[in-house]
């Protein structure tokens, strides 16, 4: 099932997020030349700090390309201890200290914000009873992404029959992802 040509920038913490967002979008159908990551660098500071500076910058690149191409902008960042509501509020205060105007609805920039990390929604799509105040970053160290990303996708794509127990940061991350179709 192929994409049409849209590419996307994928904007994330660490090999972690990248991993499993390239699944995810592999598994909707996009190309891997289709996908364009841009990963926070190791042994530099806070990772999500280094994504929420690099959004302004990715989100006036993205608005300059829209127009002669098809193009989306992902960014894939955790909410740790703080909420996703949070984080989102964060990243809209980046561009409007860069002077920008906020995200439209028409607009292909998704925003996954896994409440605490990423390792949360895996654990999750593994079949674990999760909570997104537990911490389950150590627990699934070396962990293959495929599964959890493709079942992620399988649960994106049952959107009027997901589970009751649907992580409420996941359920937001779908409502996110519409925009790309």
């Amino acid at each position: 099932m192929a994409r049409k040509g849209v590419r996307l920038v994928v904007v994330c913490e660490d090999d972690e997020h990248w991993k499993f967002a390239r699944h995810a979008f592999l598994r909707l159908g996009y190309h891997n030349r289709e996908l364009r990551p841009f990963i926070s660098p190791s042994g530099r500071g806070a990772a999500e700090h280094w994504v929420r500076k690099r959004y302004a910058l990715e989100v006036r690149a993205h608005r300059r390309r829209v127009a002669s191409q098809k193009v989306g902008l992902v960014v894939v960042v955790d909410a740790d201890t703080e909420t996703t509501e949070h984080r989102h509020n964060q990243l809209s205060s980046e561009l409007a200290d860069a002077g920008l105007p906020q995200r439209t609805d028409g607009e292909r920039i998704v925003l996954w914000i896994p409440r605490r990390h990423i390792e949360t929604w895996v654990a999750y799509l593994l079949g674990n009873k999760v909570t997104e105040d537990e911490d389950w970053k150590r627990r699934m160290q070396g962990q293959d992404y495929r599964p959890p990303a493709y079942r992620f996708i399988e649960l994106y794509q049952r959107s009027d029959d997901r589970p009751a127990d649907l992580l409420p940061s996941m359920s937001l991350a779908y409502e996110e992802l519409a925009c790309l179709s």
